[in-house]
């Protein structure tokens, strides 16, 4: 499993968060957060991608 070092004023709000929210530990919300932020991201691409191909086509400017 990779590491990574985080702020400790980070890492503190994060267990806040994680307590709150019922995650088992700061491990899982960072992780479901990472995955989440992760899947957005690849969600632009594709848009991008299909907008791409459109102009392409000439259906939009």
């Amino acid at each position: 499993m990779a590491k990574v070092n985080i702020k400790d004023s980070l890492y503190e709000r994060a267990k806040q968060a994680a307590t709150k929210e019922g995650y088992s530990s700061v491990e899982e919300l960072i992780e479901n957060a990472l995955e989440n932020q992760l899947k957005q991201t690849d969600g632009d691409s594709d848009d991008q991608m299909v907008e791409d191909q459109l102009r392409g086509l000439g259906y939009i400017e």
